[in-house]
């Protein structure tokens, strides 16, 4: 495996073109001796890898990705890639949530944009860390996914309302999340969403209503089916729908763990019926 840190001649990638500080991210896995290794690991701050387990002993990989800062201040501008080359098999896990600070009055924020991609015979699990946007935070992301004919793609996202301990329940000023996903070459799925509580609360019906955390589970390529009509596992609400060769399932409830763990249940039950 290649080591995993900054490269001194990629410099460039700390500051972006308007001297705004730069987070980067680059991950891609291989297929190598019946198991999937890390063929390029590179990171600037605030992104930290660990070493790649092995540890489910099927051949592919699961590594934990860390932020050594304290979060997502307005001025960042952070850029994440990952790769599953043909018959790779990686899950890429967020060890933390992810903490959005407050922007001043005029200021455009943080921006995130991620690129997911995998070839044909591989599999890509992304579960980043739940999104935290402290009050008055401004933030902007993007996600771009492409996979190949044979590929598949998992890529969870979860919402919280904020500092809720603190008086912040949807106290931040603005959220933009967008997605595309591509399968085949074909845009199979296009979304966008503004959440802005100070102009359209979240806390009514029709919305989030009772529930204070949101997440979404999008499946897109191949060994994936939509799970069984709409029904609850505990405390979470979810509902589930799709096309030909992507599956959506949105996820309403009180904690971002109880969210977190009826997502990876889900996941996994889609995970054993594809290895079925």
């Amino acid at each position: 495996m290649p080591s995993v840190k900054p490269d001194q001649s990629e410099d460039q990638c700390s500051r972006s073109n308007n001297g705004r500080s730069t987070g980067v991210l680059r991950l891609t896995a291989a297929r190598s001796r019946g198991r999937t290794v890390l063929s390029e690991a590179f990171r600037t701050a605030p992104f930290h890898v660990g070493m790649p387990s092995h540890r489910a002993g099927t051949g592919g990989a699961e590594v934990i990705v860390q932020g050594v800062g304290p979060g997502v201040f307005p001025a960042d501008d952070l850029e994440i890639s990952l790769t599953a080359e043909a018959g790779a098999d990686l899950t890429v896990r967020g060890q933390g949530a992810t903490k959005v600070y407050p922007a001043l009055d005029g200021h455009p924020g943080a921006t995130s944009r991620t690129s997911l991609a995998a070839a044909d015979g591989s599999r890509l699990v992304y579960l980043p860390g739940e999104l935290i946007p402290f009050q008055r935070a401004i933030y902007r992301q993007e996600t771009l996914v492409e996979v190949a004919d044979g590929g598949s793609l998992a890529l969870s996202e979860i919402l919280t309302p904020g500092r809720v301990a603190m008086g912040e329940q949807d106290r931040y000023s603005r959220l933009e999340i967008r997605l595309q996903a591509r399968v085949s070459g074909q845009v199979v799925l296009i979304e966008r969403g503004v959440l802005e509580p100070s102009r359209r609360p979240l806390s009514v019906p029709g919305r989030n209503g009772l529930y204070t955390c949101a997440g979404s589970l999008y499946l897109f390529g191949d060994g994936w089916e939509v799970p069984d009509a709409d029904s609850d596992i505990g405390p979470v609400r979810w509902g589930a729908g799709g096309g030909e060769c992507f599956v959506v399932v949105r996820l309403f409830g009180r904690t971002a763990q109880a969210v977190r763990r009826t997502m990876e249940s889900l996941l996994d039950t889609q995970k054993r019926h594809a290895s079925g």
